[in-house]
């Protein structure tokens, strides 16, 4: 199929944008996909409080997410290490600690912006960020993954032209992997959870 078709190949999905001044570089969406997504139910929604909208409608299951209340996410970076001593049996010290590092998303430019900003000047908590990964199997809006941090604190935000690069610390993170038969009918979810000012597990 000739490529002036616009369709994108996998190969080409994504890209890298850099976090200027951080050093790193945050996993995006490319153009081609942004820019033609507004015609689809994007991959990944991110949801902030209320202070998000979209014109796509739906509340996928089990997510505890509006839609409505989503923007399109255009890429994210995290990341999770536990930093371990030990000896030669291998052993955990009680030094050992779950960390998480600082997440970064990239959403494009809204009139929710100015609402983001104010949340970091004041240093006001967001009470929970959303990370949703959708798929078709048998509807267009089937959760694949949500990601739930709470009680998140705004670091920075950085535009780059019509893109905002955004980054938070959580207190807790929920993983849910939602795990499908042949069929595509849900079977269960794998879930992990950690407390990162307390230091607690959920297994």
């Amino acid at each position: 199929m000739s490529e002036g078709f616009g369709f994108a190949h996998s190969n080409l999905q994504y890209g890298q944008s850099p976090v200027i001044g951080a050093g790193m570089n945050v996993p995006i969406h490319a153009p081609t996909i942004q820019h033609t997504s507004h015609v689809a139910t994007p991959e990944w929604m991110v949801m902030i409080d209320d202070l998000l909208s979209s014109t796509i409608e739906g509340s996928p299951d089990g997510t505890d997410a509006d839609l409505t209340q989503c923007a399109e996410l255009l890429g994210w970076y995290s990341e999770q290490a536990r930093l371990t001593k030990g000896n030669t049996a291998n052993q955990l010290f009680s030094t050992s600690a779950v960390q998480h590092s600082s997440v970064v998303i990239a959403i494009p430019m809204g009139d929710y912006v100015a609402s983001l900003e104010n949340k970091m000047n004041t240093g006001s908590n967001i009470a929970a960020i959303k990370l949703i990964r959708l798929a078709n199997i048998t509807d267009l809006k089937v959760p694949l993954q949500f990601i739930t941090y709470t009680n998140c604190r705004i670091e920075s935000t950085q535009q780059q032209l019509d893109k905002l690069i955004l980054s938070f610390r959580p207190e807790t993170r929920q993983n849910t992997v939602v795990k499908y038969g042949q069929d595509g009918q849900k079977v269960g979810n794998n879930v992990s959870f950690f407390d990162y000012t307390k230091g607690t597990a959920e297994a």
